[in-house]
């Protein structure tokens, strides 16, 4: 069996494979009666668009479920073959289509297909702004050129235009940009700007306006990018070959200090070692002599190297610079950080804080005072509808002490304080706190005058009860009872002093 396969693997030619397959031109090869009633078309953003997605959705979009079917041909090709002539010629004169907000490139099938098959696409433009001596047919469709090859201009000369833009209809290239405005130099003097509005285009570039990308791949962007990358690298080449060396040969302090000592640092933009030192390490090192010329130069190295390992002595020491304030009140100068990222609701409730017990402070804060009271006065319930005057209760004079073994206020403190937030008759919560009513004494009579004044009827009531009834009236609210002849009690029932005219009302 390998001899056999062996021998076929001999016999096989590459020549053989490089020629092309012949199609047999029989009837049944073809699909031409099938394609003429269809739509090419391809997507044009392809990192935004699927031609998958584009063979599922465009039905739905069309209305047209059931009578067409789509077919991908490639990864950016598609085709729509409709059941109906009228269907397929219905979705081409509604002109622009879109899927996932980008533009398509539709075109009816040909069998011979131009060069610039499905390059091109009928768009309507709204030309505005454009300059009044120039409404004109001619001048319209110069002005639409500018935008793609014109096939329609709506514009009638001889009715009313209520729009301020003219449409026209331009075969346009989708491989370059969409126009927005153009410059027209006037021949009486002057320029205008004419603005183009697309219709039926969504998405596009809004860097260069085209329709095959989005702005944040836009090879204007990238190109720019690249550009300023490149001239920050070359700037900071430059500045690393025309930073010039603090210490130069012939400086008393060259082969004393390195040079990434003295230095300009770029963290913190100031230099590493003050101007004013290195002059008088400088003064001080010209001063030795031969023989204590070595011990300067030893002292001058130890003291840099000991102020460079503390932060506060190469500030104060090295720099020149004040030495920093050091303070124990931790909130001294405290503001509002206005940074949205920093402020999360955990820490807004915390420091806002529990409202009662701010309110509960401000109370006794107000009642050590004691003229808070005494200038509230009486007050009145009238927006709640109530005429009676607010009665209160004694107030504690003072809050209770903290204890810290209770880890807060006492009991007694607990028990006297009434909770700011809730209604009570001696209290009125206000903004500031909670303020006690001063006490209103209640003027009335006392018992023994009130008696008095009930017995002291008038005569017209002893004239209609008589005299026996009073005495059983006085102090009391209760009718008077009467027994009948089989022993029940019942009201008695006040007799009428009054006759009229049709007689007694009890007749005997």
């Amino acid at each position: 069996m390998s001899i056999a396969m062996d021998k076929a693997m001999l016999a096989l030619s590459l020549e053989e494979e490089d020629e092309p397959f012949q199609m047999p031109n029989l009837p049944q090869f073809k699909s031409s009666e099938r394609n003429s009633r269809s739509l090419i078309g391809r997507i044009l953003n392809p990192d935004c668009q699927k031609v998958s997605t584009v063979i599922l959705d465009m039905p739905r979009q069309w209305q047209k479920q059931g009578r067409v079917r789509g077919v991908a041909l490639s990864r950016e090709r598609f085709q729509f073959i409709f059941d109906h002539e009228h269907d397929l010629l219905e979705v081409l004169e509604k002109g622009v289509h879109t899927s996932n907000d980008w533009t398509l490139a539709l075109d009816r099938w040909m069998e011979f297909p131009p060069p610039d098959y499905l390059q091109y696409i009928l768009v309507w433009v709204r030309i505005r702004n454009i300059p009044v001596n120039h409404y004109t047919e001619e001048a319209i469709t110069a002005l639409g050129e500018l935008a793609g090859e014109v096939k329609v201009v709506a514009f009638d000369p001889d009715k009313p235009q209520r729009e301020d833009y003219v449409r026209v209809q331009v075969r346009l290239n989708v491989s370059r940009p969409l126009r927005t405005s153009k410059v027209v130099s006037l021949p009486e003097g002057g320029t205008s700007v004419v603005y183009y509005n697309y219709e039926r285009i969504r998405k596009r570039c809004f860097e260069c306006q085209s329709l095959n990308h989005e702005k944040q791949v836009c090879p204007l962007i990238v190109g720019r990018r690249r550009d300023q990358s490149n001239e920050r690298r070359a700037k900071a080449m430059e500045d690393r070959e025309s930073v010039q060396s603090v210490l130069k040969e012939g400086d008393p302090l060259f082969g004393v200090l390195r040079e990434e000592q003295v230095g300009f640092c770029k963290l913190t933009g100031r230099w590493k070692i003050s101007p004013e030192v290195l002059e008088e390490m400088r003064r001080y090192l010209l001063s030795s002599s031969e023989a204590d010329k070595w011990v300067r130069i030893e002292r001058v190295r130890s003291s840099v190297a000991q102020a460079e390992s503390n932060p506060i002595s190469q500030k104060t020491v090295l720099r020149l610079e004040v030495a920093p304030v050091f303070t124990k009140q931790l909130d001294k100068g405290k503001g509002i950080v206005f940074d949205f990222d920093l402020n999360s609701p955990g820490d807004a409730s915390q420091k806002a804080g529990n409202p009662t017990e701010k309110l509960m402070a401000s109370a006794f804060k107000a009642g050590s005072k004691g003229s808070a009271f005494e200038r509230l006065g009486d007050l009145s319930l009238g927006d709640m509808g109530d005429k009676r005057r607010v009665e209160e209760r004694p107030m504690a004079s003072a809050p209770a002490p903290f204890s810290l073994e209770s880890g807060g206020e006492t009991s007694q403190a607990k028990s006297d304080v009434a909770d700011s937030t809730e209604y009570d008759s001696c209290l009125l919560t206000r903004s500031s706190g909670v303020c006690q009513q001063k006490q209103k004494v209640r003027r009335r009579p006392y018992i023994r005058k009130r008696q008095e004044q009930k017995a002291k009827t008038s005569s017209v009531l002893n004239v209609l009860y008589g005299e026996g009834s009073r005495s059983e009236k006085i102090g009391s609210k209760r009718k008077v009872v009467v027994e009948d002849d089989r022993g029940c009690k019942a009201a008695k029932l006040k007799e009428s002093r009054v006759i009229p005219n049709e007689g007694s009302p009890h007749p005997r």
